[in-house]
């Protein structure tokens, strides 16, 4: 294979998931930044992980304004919910709301189910070396992009 065989690939690659993000965004009616931060979310449940807002500041290297912004947004719009940590009640952890969980799902038609079975097959290390290689081709279209 060559190199441009390699970048068509991207570029395939690039379509494939603009075109999930469109069907998220249309199903969900939210913008594309906001989806940004209800896939971060769904993504740490799944993991079994919890979100708090300086995660989502961690994340998308947004101020904690600006990010609380976004959450309050969205909790208005009934994507998320603020539930009490029970180690620490002066914070909050930030998950998606049932109804979103389901529309969420639903958007997602099988894919999270193809793609596990991908992921699945791997081995540990042609994992470890999938997840090199995408930091790589990440790092070379950060490294190319102009700086605002």
């Amino acid at each position: 294979m060559s190199e441009i065989d390699l970048t068509a690939a991207i570029t395939r690659l690039e379509a494939a998931m603009g075109a999930l993000r469109g069907r998220l965004r249309e199903r969900l009616s939210v913008s594309g930044s906001d989806l940004t931060v209800l896939q971060f979310v769904a993504r740490a449940a799944a993991a079994g992980r919890t979100v708090r807002v300086k995660d989502l500041v961690s994340h998308l290297g947004l101020s904690s304004p600006a990010v609380t912004g976004t959450v309050d947004r969205l909790e208005r719009a009934g994507h998320l919910c603020r539930v009490p940590n029970p180690e620490d009640g002066r914070s909050r952890y930030i998950e998606l709301t049932l109804e979103t969980q389901r529309a969420y799902a639903a958007a997602m038609d099988s894919t999270n189910e193809h793609l596990h079975e991908l992921l699945s097959s791997f081995s540990e290390r042609e994992t470890t070396r999938y997840v090199r290689v995408i930091d790589r081709v990440i790092e070379a279209l950060e490294y190319g992009a102009p700086t605002p």
